[in-house]
This record gives structure tokens, sequence and C-alpha cells, in this order.
């Protein structure tokens, strides 16, 4: 399950980049606005859902490597 608790990450990184960038866009600044932040956001309350549970198993993988992964083992 790690390969999909990865995927879940990127997926995650991802999704808030793209909306970091719709946000600098509307706002009239040529800079991602926050994208980071929603990633950890959208990863945090993909940890918590019960449907992702069985991929928290790559996020615990990839938490000593310094990747700051707000996910607690289950």
């Amino acid at each position: 399950m790690i390969i999909y608790g990865v995927a879940l990450l990127s997926a995650c990184l991802l999704t808030g980049l793209f909306i970091g960038e719709l946000l600098g866009q509307l706002m009239g600044v040529q800079a991602n606005v926050g994208g980071v932040g929603i990633a950890m956001l959208l990863l945090v309350l993909a940890c918590r859902s019960e449907r992702f549970k069985p991929m928290s198993t790559g996020q615990l993988w990839a938490s000593p490597s310094g990747f700051p992964i707000p996910c607690r083992k289950r």
C-alpha cells in the first residue's frame, strides 16, 4: 500500500498547487498563493477519511525522509 499512499500524497500536492495558482490568478498576482498549505490540508483530510485509511501507509513511509506529513499511525 506504500505506492497508493505516495500516489495520494502526490495527488494532494498537485491539487493544492493547482488551486494555489488559480487563487493567485484570481487575486491578480503572478504567484502560487498557499498551494502547499492547501495540499497539506487536503492530505490531513484524506488521512482522516475512512475511504483512504488503507493508503496512509505511504504517508507514514515518507514521513521519516523529511516530508512534514501530518498523518498518525492507526
